[in-house]
């Protein structure tokens, strides 16, 4: 069953053109695209974590989660952007602070990128 047809066209990110128009930021772990986006009204993360990193989903999906707490959290302040975070291997090595305090730099540039 495809679940992607049920999900409201609104709230879904097109990974595929956003990857090469966006602006892009690298820390250890991951790389993150910013792009610009005047339909919406808040910020909307994607997170693409492909079997490369990890085979189990278990693993792959506990750092979705955080990634998307971090956004959560920290990633208020962004207004029509959509962010999407693009994890690599070296992300297993990172526990939750470690990749808030990541992802903390680059909340900076991107600050400093609006102005």
């Amino acid at each position: 069953m495809n679940l992607l047809k049920y999900i409201p066209k609104g709230n879904k990110i097109s990974f595929k053109k956003k990857l090469k128009m966006g602006k892009r930021f690298k820390v250890k772990g991951m790389d993150v695209i910013v792009v610009e986006n005047k339909n919406i009204s808040s910020s909307k993360p994607g997170v693409i974590i492909s079997k490369k990193i990890s085979n189990l989903a278990v693993v792959r999906n506990k750092y979705r989660r955080r990634i998307k707490e971090v956004f959560r959290l920290d990633f208020k302040s962004l207004k029509n952007k959509e962010v999407i975070f693009l994890a690599n291997k070296n992300i297993l090595d990172l526990d939750f602070n470690r990749i808030r305090k990541e992802l903390s730099l680059i909340r900076k540039h991107i600050t400093k990128w609006e102005q």
